[in-house]
């Protein structure tokens, strides 16, 4: 390989000296190899292999691809054989907007230059995923090729001690990665269609703006809160199904698949509106099935409806985020079967009630006054009632009968509706 300079930094934390620099992709994707390199046993190297998600190189490929507006942030690489040579520039010519003689010598002294012969042996610490992205991205586009990329250099020695000061760095800085909060995704995530879409229907949907909606990624709801609907945590969770299970342009794709399209590459603007249009429509249909939710929408006052509706004795489960889950999955689960507008027919007739079975006591503990249990349960009995198909009646009755606390022979399933 030829020989490299790359413009340079220098710095030290603790007991590392690291070299900061600007690497093309294609250098990283034709010099730069995976850690394996790490560990002289072939079964534990082969175990770095193994815990390399190749589904993960293939996704950053795609979003180096297809997204114009591609950001990472720096590999960290380290380096042995070969001749690293770090060359400090101590010669700054000024542009008359720049007194040289201001500068101190520690900022002068960390500004250089790295040259790379081409021997050395270069292998990410962090960065896997992204190293098998941007092989694969530059294979299939070379003029990817000449994007740049922040790399760390760090020194590495083959001796036992280096070998262990190698590795204690890699596991460091992969098991410390903190992945994005939820919260964090649904308010900040401009690629997560449900994200956007969440973010719009608080904004101008009238059935979650203000304090009908409450500001939090999980499903729980203060008992003091009597103003909101549902989270939006709920809300995003909601979302997800309709856009991989009802709201579906092709059945071929898997599940995987069509969320990964959902989350990972932000859409076009007018898919994104779809999205919007088809949650706004969900909604709509779901509240003029059920008087409750009507009450909700139309009532100025609706803190009185929700107070009315979610209490310490039940109340309904529409306005309980699992409740609205739960529905959420039936339609989900009818619409391979029915028409959308048919889906909503039949869950009206459901009961809502969190009092009655099936909610109580599968979802609902009337002692302890609240929500715990199995929503695939009552999921499933409520399915039951609806008489969808069931693939195993025998089972969904054992499984009541565990929740009831009873013998199956002393228990009936609820009744179905006609």
């Amino acid at each position: 390989m030829k020989k490299l300079y790359l413009s340079s930094l220098r710095g030290i934390i603790g007991d590392w000296v690291y070299y900061p620099t600007l690497m093309k992709l294609k250098d990283i994707a034709e010099r730069v190899e995976i850690a394996e390199e790490l560990y002289k046993s072939k079964p534990l190297s082969d175990m770095v292999q193994r815990y390399i998600k190749i589904k993960r190189g293939k996704e950053i490929k795609n979003y180096l691809l297809q997204q114009p507006q591609r950001f990472f942030n720096s590999l960290i690489v380290a380096v042995h054989e070969g001749d690293p040579s770090w060359y400090d520039i101590t010669n700054i010519k000024s542009n008359n907007q720049l007194d040289v003689e201001d500068i101190p010598e520690d900022v002068i002294a960390g500004i250089g230059i790295l040259s790379l012969n081409g021997e050395e042996r270069l292998f990410t610490l962090d960065g896997q995923h992204r190293l098998i992205g941007i092989r694969e991205a530059v294979k299939e586009d070379p003029k990817l090729g000449e994007d740049e990329l922040s790399i760390i250099f760090i020194a590495h020695k083959t001796d036992p001690e280096g070998m262990k000061r190698s590795r204690r760095l890699f596991t460091t800085l992969n098991k410390n990665a903190v992945q994005v909060s939820k919260g964090e995704k649904i308010t900040l995530d401009e690629d997560d269609a449900m994200a956007i879409t969440v973010r719009r229907m608080v904004t101008e949907n009238p059935m979650f703006r203000d304090n009908r909606i409450l500001n939090n990624a999980t499903d729980n709801i203060p008992n003091s809160n009597q103003t909101c609907l549902t989270t939006i945590g709920n809300l995003y969770d909601i979302l997800d199904i309709l856009f991989t299970k009802v709201y579906v342009t092709s059945k071929k794709k898997g599940l995987k698949e069509k969320r990964d399209e959902l989350t990972k590459i932000r859409q076009s603007d007018d898919i994104l509106e779809q999205h919007y249009i088809n949650a706004c429509d969900y909604f709509r249909q779901l509240t003029n099935s059920f008087i409750p939710l009507r009450k909700f929408v139309n009532t100025p006052d609706y803190p009185t409806v929700v107070k009315g509706y979610r209490h310490s004795d039940g109340g309904s489960v529409l306005f309980r985020p699992i409740g609205l889950k739960i529905l959420t999955e039936i339609v989900a689960t009818l619409v391979e079967k029915y028409p959308l507008t048919e889906c909503f027919s039949l869950i009206s007739k459901l009961p809502t009630e969190l009092t009655q079975p099936p909610y109580n006591p599968v979802i609902w503990n009337p002692s302890r006054k609240k929500i715990m249990g199995s929503r695939p349960l009552a999921r499933n009995l409520l399915l039951y009632i609806l008489n969808y198909p069931t693939k195993n009646v025998d089972r969904l009755h054992e499984d009541y009968a565990k929740i009831l606390g009873l013998e199956p022979e002393k228990v009936k399933l609820p009744q179905k509706v006609s």
